[in-house]
């Protein structure tokens, strides 16, 4: 009768505990973003038409209450073509676990912007400027012009609490960009390389003036090899006056150069976005300068404009002319690309 009794009371208790149990289990969001244009491209006297991909994904979220103002988060973020269907390499544009709290937010895994702890550079330069429609396909350039160092492997992020209007970020990551890891060395592991970012961003509340500076680092085993990224300062400014937003960014990339490269790199940007009737569609413009690494007396220049209307909370349809040349010396390498599309986030 006792036993009998002693499982009647387990069973019980396992069933009053069930809906606490429940509780505590994850809240997973599952969001995504299909974005596909029609561009003409003219590169020289070639000219193209094409259907494009612009950085579609698919991507599952997550938070767990510990209890205390403690969170567990999570997330796993796939890029796709839609274009064509496949799935991009690596498959996963973020993949992370952490946790958010008093202190502020941690994370660990591959990580970017989308990341609770956020990107230092990155997300210092989408908070206080604006891309023409998306940092994506012609328009893109946080990787190629900038240097912004968003998505990176085998990392640690933290993000501050807020003070006032001022937040600290900060990344820490073993060979990120992943350079062949060979047994003759010097780079064997993961270890051997060692990378850096930290920013301090002024205006993460509501008032019109935005300001920050950014710095990244490499550190490698056996010192730097030619022509390879060793550090970055950034400056970022901004000032929203209501109906116009204008921003500038200064930074300078430093290499190992060479007896004919660049050992400094120079980088320029200033734009300016302006709302459109009383709508929430706007214009954005950016023209930019980049030093050529590899050519100590040239330059890239781009020119880019574009126009964003929103059908809705998750639907904007978008236009945009962008005009490249990837080296003031070199003739007939100037890309020109136009280009319209449709954008839909759920």
């Amino acid at each position: 009768m006792k036993i009998r009794l002693t499982s009647l009371s387990f069973a019980m208790a396992c069933a009053a505990a069930a809906p606490l149990a429940a509780l505590a289990q994850s809240t997973v969001t599952i969001y995504g973003r299909l974005d596909t244009n029609l561009e003409s491209t003219k590169t020289g006297s070639l000219t193209q038409a094409l259907v494009r991909d612009n950085a579609s994904r698919l991507g599952f979220r997550g938070t767990e209450d510990l209890g205390g103002g403690l969170n567990a988060v999570f997330g796993l973020e796939m890029g796709l073509a839609a274009d064509t269907g496949a799935l991009n390499t690596p498959a996963f544009r973020n993949s992370y676990v952490g946790l958010t709290g008093g202190f502020g937010a941690i994370a660990t895994g591959r990580l970017d912007s989308v990341n609770p702890t956020g990107s230092p550079i990155y997300s210092l330069i989408t908070r206080h400027t604006e891309f023409v429609i998306h940092d994506a396909g012609a328009t893109a350039i946080g990787t190629s012009v900038l240097n912004s160092r968003n998505r990176e492997s085998n990392a640690i992020g933290y993000i501050s609490p807020k003070f006032g209007d001022v937040v600290f970020r900060a990344r820490y990551y073993m060979n990120g960009e992943g350079v062949a890891e060979v047994p003759a060395g010097p780079v064997r592991s993961e270890s051997d390389i060692k990378q850096t970012d930290l920013s301090l961003s002024y205006g993460e509340g509501k008032g019109p003036l935005g300001l920050g500076v950014a710095y990244g680092q490499d550190k490698r085993k056996g010192g730097a090899t030619l022509n390879s990224f060793k550090d970055k300062w950034m400056l970022v400014g901004s000032y929203d006056f209501g109906v116009v937003k204008a921003w500038a960014i200064a930074g300078r990339d430093n290499y190992q150069g060479g007896p004919t490269t660049r050992s400094q790199v120079n980088i320029r940007l200033v734009g300016a976005s302006v709302k459109v009737g009383s709508s929430d569609s706007k214009l954005v413009a950016n023209y930019m300068t980049r030093d050529v690494q590899s050519d100590r007396n040239a330059s890239l220049k781009k020119f880019q404009l574009g126009y964003d209307h929103p059908l809705s909370k998750r639907t904007r349809i978008y236009a945009f002319f962008d005009r490249q040349d990837p080296n003031s010396r070199l003739p007939n390498d100037t890309i020109r690309s136009v280009g319209a599309g449709i954008q839909h986030n759920f």
